[in-house]
């Protein structure tokens, strides 16, 4: 119904005088429901099992949807409209009428400069740039594939951000409208600000000109994580597309948290119930396990039942754009690892960490599936984030800020097999089958993709500390 329906957490008729940053927190305590308002269509038949109450009946000019086709900034004196059955009603003569009922309740206001009567009444369709600081590059970069959407009481209208950060919504507007960035990308994977919110991020910029606002998020705002996390998705699906790489699920739920802690990828939405995981104590035992995260009862009751996320990322803006980056591509690492090898193989890494801890120490059942899928994430994402960064200070193209040694999993061993000359990593990726769960089987795997068998060893024994 999110899709279908415009929800407000607000009344329509309610005019906020200034909105900025808000999300629910983690340690906020939330009740089970909330009241949402929309306005609907005469004779509209909500789902089933939806409560719901009229609050009042409607005489709109122009419908309160967001899919109706462009084109009515090109609207003169001559153009008419069907209401209530009657044809060839002149449409300057209801915006009138509009303003009138306006005035007679209060809520008019004056046109935002001089302008002629004709100007007045004409409608601008809003469009400007949605750009993020880049804390690497010193510059803004574009938000790309995020939606806007735009409302004046009871009319919508929305566009997306294109590869420049540009959008442009479907609709005209006569007067000031409220600005939202929603979170939900072209891709189809939605960015959520934490993880007892039951809808997507959203950062409501306020009421602006009808012909166009632009937002640029900075690291002191709630919105500068939501747009890097976006960012780094975007690039990542890219750069699974340019290497071959099997992507992860497009839907994605990605909740993009501040801080600077743990960071995981759970796919909580497609693993919940399975054998293993099928009780919320559980589930709060990975979460503090795998994320540092104490979660509430009735949260963890919201949790389970609405979100479930794929992803947790802790990205604070004191880890810079960079640091984001790196974790955002770790995680998305595991969750193309997990479309790869499915359910059964991501529940025996999760009971791992709910027995061992976030990464063990190599020993214990299931090790194996923690230590490959770790040793990939950890591979990967420094081999993506050496690509997108090599020009910048910190990273000046070489190597030597790469773990190589990290833990007992050492992800070193996957670059060393990187670079035998008749290996790729997409190769390497398509040794992670639901039945590579030891490094034994990685590297009998790996050996079939190369004639040098004995340089899969050495790669293997430049690694004293194997558990």
């Amino acid at each position: 119904m999110a899709d279908s329906l415009n929800l407000s957490e607000i009344p329509l008729d309610v005019e906020i005088e200034q909105e900025g940053d808000y999300y629910v927190d983690e340690a906020t305590e939330i009740h089970e429901a909330q009241w949402l308002y929309t306005s609907v269509v005469k004779d509209y038949q909500f789902p089933q099992g939806i409560s719901y109450e009229k609050l009042e009946d409607l005489f709109l000019i122009e419908e309160s949807g967001t899919e109706e086709e462009e084109g009515d900034e090109d609207e003169d004196e001559s153009t008419t409209i069907t209401v209530a059955g009657k044809s060839g009603m002149s449409k300057q003569f209801l915006y009138d009428l509009e303003d009138e009922a306006l005035r007679l309740t209060g809520n008019y206001e004056e046109p935002e400069e001089p302008e002629s009567l004709t100007q007045r009444r004409s409608k601008k369709r809003p469009k400007g740039y949605i750009r993020v600081y880049n804390t690497e590059t010193k510059r803004l970069d574009p938000v790309v594939g995020v939606k806007i959407k735009t409302r004046r009481w009871f009319k919508w209208a929305k566009g997306w951000t294109n590869g420049q950060g540009y959008y442009r919504v479907n609709r005209g507007y006569r007067r000031k409208v409220h600005y939202t960035v929603v979170f939900k990308n072209t891709k189809g994977f939605k960015i959520w600000p934490s993880i007892v919110s039951i809808s997507s991020a959203r950062y409501r910029a306020g009421r602006h000109s009808k012909y166009g606002h632009s937002i640029n998020f900075y690291t002191n705002s709630v919105g500068w994580r939501w747009a890097t996390v976006n960012n780094a998705t975007v690039k990542y699906f890219n750069y699974c597309s340019q290497m071959g790489i099997g992507k992860p699920h497009n839907n994605l739920r990605i909740v993009a948290l501040g801080g600077t802690g743990y960071s995981s990828a759970p796919m909580l939405r497609r693993v919940w119930g399975y054998a293993g995981l099928t009780s919320r104590s559980k589930m709060s035992t990975f979460l503090a396990k795998a994320n540092s995260i104490t979660v509430a009862g009735n949260m963890l009751w919201i949790m389970c039942k609405y979100i479930l996320p794929d992803i947790i990322i802790r990205a604070g803006a004191s880890k810079g754009t960079d640091g984001v980056f790196s974790t955002t591509f770790h995680e998305l690492a595991h969750a193309s690892h997990f479309k790869k090898v499915g359910s059964g193989y991501w529940i025996k890494y999760i009971n791992y960490i709910i027995t061992y801890g976030a990464y063990g120490n190599g020993h214990g059942i299931n090790s194996g599936n923690c230590g490959v899928g770790e040793m990939w994430g950890s591979y990967f994402s420094a081999l993506l984030t050496r690509n997108e960064f090599k020009y910048t200070t910190s990273f000046n193209n070489d190597w030597l800020w790469f773990h190589e040694e990290e833990d007992w999993y050492n992800p070193g061993f996957l670059k060393e097999v990187d670079n035998i000359s008749d290996v790729t990593t997409k190769e390497i990726f398509e040794c992670l089958k639901s039945t590579t769960d030891t490094f034994t089987d990685l590297i009998a795997e790996l050996k079939t993709k190369t004639t040098y068998d004995e340089k899969v060893n050495i790669a293997f024994t430049n690694y004293p500390d194997w558990p």
